[in-house]
């Protein structure tokens, strides 16, 4: 048997490793090998392992594994419950509370040194949003990365301009293992999910205006957003095409994002908890000391191939924004103030 305390501070690969182990010879000794992990709710390869999926839904285990989610409360020596709850009412952040008072694998918290430093999980994430304000009859704003690689992206936006509400509904990525990070194929996979919810009121297509660039692969007057139209088009949704004229500047629109996220000019933006890797993003992208992002690239242990992992998705939040508050942008881009940003840390510590 082997037992790991906050297993979330070890790589998968070790724990693999361990759990070889304990198995050897197991046939010899008529003994079963057990291992038993804990860990406090985290993002990582503990909750796409045991506990959750990248849509936030339940994992199945393999065979022989088990995850039993445990909280404080099941704890059975008192003292350490008090001390444990003591240790937690010094807490100021309810979303960092609740995470650890509840096991909480849902949860989110804000990053102010990352380049998006107002985004808060606590504030602009809600459970259920999809439900809970699509409309069938709106046009859905369907916003386009075109990296492949770790995936490709694309998000789904609705806009009430009369509550001057902007909805995050979904986020669709094309993976290498399913063969989708491909313009194409993600278009079909994205026009299939707006057929089966009987969407009626149209598709407005928009992105990075970059990829109005011919390929040199491709003919003349094709480009990734012909390839979607005609991947797409069908007689009830009617996908069209609107773009910015050019990339706004990237400091800039990073400081247009942060202040929307911060209410500017009257505006609130929710996103649907189940878009996690959009999350993530928003979180761990960090930014340059001149204002822009930091589009470092890491090495893909899976493909060998190194991969900017983070700005696919939240470039996508950047283009909408100014395209579709464009008025909000252009007020924003009259004032000469500057959005400074705070250096707090990103995580609180947690003793006991």
């Amino acid at each position: 048997g082997a037992a790991i305390d906050e297993v979330s501070e070890i790589s998968e690969k070790a724990v693999e490793v361990l759990f070889s182990r304990i198995r050897y010879r197991t046939h010899e000794t008529f003994k079963v090998p057990k291992m038993v992990m804990s860990t406090n709710p985290c993002l990582g390869w503990v909750r796409s392992r045991f506990v959750q999926d990248d849509d936030g839904n339940p994992v199945q285990c393999r065979e022989g594994e088990l995850f039993i989610p445990f909280t404080v409360d099941d704890n059975p020596d008192l003292g350490f419950r008090q001390t444990y709850m003591a240790s937690l009412d010094k807490i100021s952040d309810p979303s960092v509370k609740a995470r650890l008072r509840y096991g909480n694998w849902d949860f989110v918290e804000s990053n102010k040194m990352a380049a998006y430093w107002n985004f808060d999980g606590n504030k602009h994430l809600v459970t259920n949003l999809r439900e809970k304000v699509y409309n069938p009859m709106k046009p859905i704003i369907s916003g386009w990365d075109f990296n492949v690689a770790p995936y490709m992206s694309e998000m789904d936006f609705q806009i009430d301009y009369e509550k001057k509400e902007i909805y995050l509904l979904q986020e669709n990525l094309g993976k290498p293992e399913d063969k989708e990070n491909n313009t194409p194929k993600l278009a079909q996979k994205v026009k299939n999910i707006h057929l089966n919810n009987q969407h009626l009121g149209g598709i407005i297509v928009t992105g990075d205006p970059a990829g109005l660039a011919r390929s040199t692969q491709t003919e003349e007057g094709v480009n990734n957003y012909t390839i979607i139209v005609d991947n797409m088009n069908n007689a009830v949704l009617r996908p069209r095409i609107k773009l910015l004229q050019k990339q706004p500047p990237q400091a800039r629109r990073l400081e247009f994002v942060n202040a929307i996220l911060n209410g500017y000019d009257g505006w609130k933006f929710k996103a649907d908890i189940r878009c996690r890797k959009f999350t993530e993003d928003m979180i761990y992208q960090q930014k340059n000391s001149d204002g822009t992002k930091c589009k470092q690239k890491v090495l893909n242990p899976k493909t060998g191939g190194k991969e900017e992992k983070y700005g696919h998705l939240s470039d996508i939040l950047d283009y909408v924004l100014v395209l579709f508050l464009n008025d909000s942008w252009r007020h924003f881009q009259n004032q000469s103030t500057t959005i400074t940003t705070s250096t707090a840390q990103v995580y609180n510590l947690f003793e006991y």
